[in-house]
């Protein structure tokens, strides 16, 4: 499988692919190009969190520790609250995701596991259609989009490398063919959970588009 420069080079290319497309293309703004080039650049690393004490795992926790609060705020209204009320409750989401998430990630996760599957590409672009839930219609399809193409880029980038030995002049599949663009795992309980999660945000992001009510 590719390692984490490979990784990182794919996200990169990815990133700038969608910014450029939502700049050029769909004439987004600058600064919301520039966000889904990032958003996509995060994607491509996101499925190597499930590897203990990996650099994608310390930069995506680390990461999603700080943007959390704000989301979270953001959804709850700021003007709602106090100040002692926003700092503690950014407080609060920071320790839940930088700590509590991890540790749950690290105990309940295998690497290679559901976490390296389409379901979850798909999960984590509902995530952040739903992050970007207040902005226009157009600008939340941009950003799910860029995600989804991140986190691909990294399945389809490990699937190369299980399939050719680039270091060679064989090309021959590797017993880890098949097991990042995957739509299940050998575990049914994480099979399960996944899918479970997946309809969880399917719906929400339906219900968003006014499919349901």
């Amino acid at each position: 499988m590719g390692n984490f420069v490979h990784h990182l080079s794919g996200g990169i290319a990815a990133g700038a692919l969608c910014g450029a497309v939502s700049y050029y293309q769909l004439h987004t703004p600058a600064t919301d190009a520039t966000a889904f080039a990032i958003i996509s650049c995060v994607g491509s690393l996101l499925p190597d969190i499930d590897s203990p004490n990996s650099k994608p795992n310390d930069m995506a926790f680390g990461l999603a520790s700080v943007i959390a609060p704000i989301f979270v705020l953001q959804g709850i209204g700021m003007a709602r609250l106090g100040a002692s009320n926003v700092i503690l409750t950014a407080l609060l989401v920071y320790v839940l995701v930088k700590y509590a998430a991890r540790s749950l990630m690290q105990q309940f996760s295998v690497h290679r596991g559901m976490f390296h599957s389409i379901p979850m590409a798909i999960v984590w672009g509902a995530l952040v259609y739903q992050a970007f839930r207040l902005s226009p219609q157009l600008i939340k399809n941009a950003a799910a989009a860029s995600a989804l193409v991140g986190f691909m880029t990294h399945l389809i980038i490990d699937e190369l490398f299980s399939f050719v030995n680039f270091e060679g002049t064989r090309i021959s599949p590797k017993k880890s063919f098949g097991t990042a663009l995957k739509f299940y795992s050998s575990s049914l309980l994480a099979t399960t959970a996944t899918y479970a999660v997946l309809g969880l945000m399917l719906y929400a992001c339906m219900r968003d588009m006014r499919l349901f009510r």
